[in-house]
């Protein structure tokens, strides 16, 4: 099949998209419409165009947690999750999830740190003072790593805060990939997409992940199955849950094993491939 991708937004996303796809078999031409002229695609996967018009094959239009844009005259609308679908849309939407690499990410040796894991940019819509808070009622031999870099908040402020709170020693921000050598993963933010990938990693690495209930975690989360949710800045249910891991590895062991295997049959690169495939053979020859 061939399949020309356009993007104007998201371009990292789009490169996934061709990379995956050229290894299932298909041609791929990443560029512009202009492309496409010569190119001749059996369809066009777009990410943030506006104007679908000069496109003569079928298209498909892309949008994931807070990007993208909806382009009118897509064949279907593909949404990284369902809490991404407008109220009331009318078109044709089909849910595809963002992937994660399951080669990378992937269970490793138990480390006997004792680590909970904050991925994310130091901004007021992650949530990190909720498990700031919840420290100093989680077990004393627990400190909390925040990954991300600054943002709204510097790194000064937030180690302020924790002063406030009692637990700057039990606190580090740091940058970079830090999912393997953890306990447990927390994710207390609203939903964007960088928060949608960590969770996945998080999951696919098999580390137990506590996360705040809201629609776009319901899209990647089975609470009690394959993660836990706690209520959105209630850090005391948060500070219980955390406790309550650590003293239950069995529960552990099966959020764990639950949340790789999900990762595995939905959110991998092998998963994402077969689905996009699937679809675009059905524009393309339907």
């Amino acid at each position: 099949m061939r399949i020309l991708v356009v993007a104007r937004s998201v371009v990292q996303e789009a490169e996934l998209l061709c990379r995956i796809l050229t290894k299932a078999g298909h041609e791929v031409l990443p560029g512009t419409a202009a492309n496409g002229a010569d190119f001749h695609p059996d369809v066009t996967v777009c990410y943030g165009v506006e104007s679908g018009s000069v496109f003569c094959s079928p298209v498909v239009s892309v949008i994931s947690y807070g990007t993208g844009s909806q382009l009118n005259q897509a064949d279907v609308h593909v949404f990284s999750g369902r809490s991404v679908i407008p109220p009331g849309f009318q078109g044709r939407a089909v849910v595809i999830p963002h992937p994660v690499d399951t080669g990378k990410f992937a269970p490793a040796a138990k480390s006997d740190k004792k680590i909970i894991l904050a991925p994310g940019e130091l901004n007021p819509e992650q949530g990190h003072k909720t498990l700031i808070r919840a420290m100093h009622l989680v077990k004393p031999d627990y400190n909390a790593v925040f990954v991300g870099q600054e943002g709204y908040y510097s790194v000064k402020q937030m180690v302020s805060y924790a002063a406030e709170m009692g637990v700057q020693n039990r606190v580090q921000f740091l940058e970079g990939e830090f999912v393997h050598s953890t306990t447990l993963g927390v994710v207390t933010g609203y939903g964007t997409q960088l928060e949608t990938d960590k969770v996945i990693e998080i999951m696919a690495s098999g580390v137990p992940v506590l996360v705040a209930a809201a629609d776009w975690s319901r899209d990647i989360v089975i609470d009690g199955v394959t993660g836990l949710f706690h209520s959105p800045g209630n850090w005391k249910q948060l500070a219980g849950q955390i406790n309550h891991l650590i003293d239950n590895s069995g529960l552990c062991d099966m959020l764990s094993g639950n949340a790789r295997d999900y990762c595995l049959k939905h959110f991998s690169y092998e998963s994402f491939g077969e689905r996009w495939t699937e679809l675009l053979e059905q524009l393309s020859f339907g």
